[in-house]
């Protein structure tokens, strides 16, 4: 399956684009790799980009989203980001529309500028609960206006990340708008998980920062905050049994006599530190945030999108991912001779016994029937007819390697595509029928790629998997 390519803005450290690309491991639970791709990603802040480019082998760009040239933007199928929303104003007109009080404001239409330009197939925004009561409630509609006339099927859910196994009862509104309606009206979003999967505050305190006198309140700071407790309802320490409270940028600045959340060791007040409050976020212990400040850490942890709860929005997305089959006729028309026609040197290939592949080459990986299965495990295999149903998603022209894979084994031969074209199952045969159309691969046995099979996933139609040779051995090593 072709990945699906997303451009990232207002990226922050990169807690949104974690949570699309998966592939991390949090609290002794692996989040796979989702078949998406960050191919832009972009913020203006330059000490959350900083992380961001610690963590991605893609890089943020650091920049002002007014300052894009859409036109030059990589081509990319989703659009994601957080935008502000504390800067929209209501106009007095009739009917009244949608404006900015600063320039945060102009932020968001910004992204509506880049969906009419470039239609991505989805958009994914995200933003604090407040956003549904701005403006006396008045602002929210007019924002989901804004989304639909650039085209998009809209719709939108409060969620609590708590639901998803992340130990913060975190809520955010998530809008997720579809260029086609058969995508639209076969989205879910994603169900809470189950309750021994939830997670909750004390999952994530590091013990050993209970002996850090420096994330423990000066006797002076509790007495202030005790003389005014009552009347001010400050000091609420966080219940370690339950998930945690919000946590916010403000917990660079964290105060006992802020709603701020804190909690309790041996009847003394801490706080939490970087790594905890990651944690509560739900990044994973490998992502780096040493390389800026405490301060600058806090900040923007507290403004990120927990990476857990995107990554289970991205797995319903998933699901609507429709592959249309290839046609047919179009492909005749489109290649009246032969798809792809190539020569292989299988002495450069084979050299002393070792596979020498090209690992920025294409391979497709196809379910071999057991009425074919004799032919390819004794690897004397000629030609490879797909079935009636083959994805419109595979890149015809880049075809160059094959590999068959075989039920309860998995994968290990390495074919290469002489030729593919259009053709029918019996061709030549008195019982031909001329339309009965698939791909026809003429194939050489290049030699065996593994020592043993490997077990992988058919990601089309539990089928197929059309890759590079470079992303199978990425997925074989996960």
């Amino acid at each position: 399956m072709e990945k699906i390519k997303v451009a990232s803005l207002f990226c922050g450290c990169g807690g949104m684009d974690l949570g699309v690309l998966g592939g991390f491991s949090y609290l002794g639970k692996e989040y796979k790799s989702n078949p998406f791709e960050i191919v832009y990603s972009v913020d203006f802040d330059e000490y959350c980009s900083k992380i961001y480019n610690e963590n991605f082998k893609h890089k943020c760009e650091i920049k002002d989203v007014r300052d894009i040239d859409i036109a030059q933007l990589p081509q990319f199928d989703m659009l994601i980001g957080g935008f502000p929303c504390q800067s929209f104003s209501i106009s007095a007109q009739n009917p009244p529309r949608l404006g900015y009080k600063d320039e945060r404001g102009m932020l968001f239409f910004e992204m509506v500028k880049i969906l009419k330009e470039r239609h991505p197939r989805f958009f994914i925004a995200e933003n604090v609960k407040g956003i549904m009561s701005a403006n006396e409630g008045k602002a929210f509609p007019m924002i989901l206006k804004e989304f639909r006339d650039a085209g998009y099927y809209v719709v939108h859910k409060l969620l609590n990340a708590s639901d998803y196994g992340v130990p913060q009862k975190r809520e955010r509104v998530i809008i997720i708008g579809f260029k086609n309606i058969e995508d639209y009206q076969s989205f879910h979003y994603p169900a809470p998980v189950k309750r021994d999967e939830r997670k909750v505050l004390r999952d994530v305190i590091i013990a050993s920062n209970n002996e850090n006198e420096e994330l423990f309140f000066s006797d002076k700071a509790v007495a202030g905050m005790m003389a005014v407790r009552e009347k001010m309802n400050k000091g609420r320490a966080m219940n370690l049994d339950e998930p945690c409270n919000t946590v916010s940028a403000h917990l660079a600045k964290v105060s006992l006599n802020s709603t701020d959340p804190v909690f309790m060791v041996n009847n003394r007040y801490r706080r939490f530190s970087t790594r905890e409050a990651a944690r509560i976020q739900s990044f994973p212990d490998s992502f780096k945030l040493d390389c800026v400040s405490q301060g600058r850490q806090y900040k923007a942890i507290g403004n990120a999108v927990p990476p857990v709860m995107m990554w289970h929005i991205i797995k319903s997305l998933q699901k609507v991912l429709i592959v249309h089959q290839l046609d047919f006729a179009t492909t005749i028309e489109q290649y009246p001779g032969n798809i792809v026609e190539q020569v292989i040197d299988f002495q450069q290939h084979t050299d002393n016994g070792t596979i020498n592949y090209d690992k920025d080459k294409n391979v497709l990986i196809s379910y071999v029937k057991a009425d074919n299965v004799e032919q390819y495990l004794d690897q004397s295999a000629k030609i490879y007819y797909t079935g009636k149903k083959f994805p419109a998603t595979v890149a015809l022209n880049k075809l160059y390697y094959f590999m068959p894979y075989f039920k309860g084994r998995g994968i290990r031969d390495l074919y290469f595509i002489k030729i593919a074209r259009v053709g029918t199952r019996k061709e030549g045969q008195p019982d031909n029928d001329p339309n009965d159309f698939r791909l026809v691969f003429e194939i050489e046995f290049i030699g065996e790629l593994f020592p043993d099979y490997h077990p992988i996933n058919l990601e089309i139609w539990r089928t197929f998997t059309d890759t590079t040779m470079n992303e199978l051995f990425n997925k074989i090593k996960k």
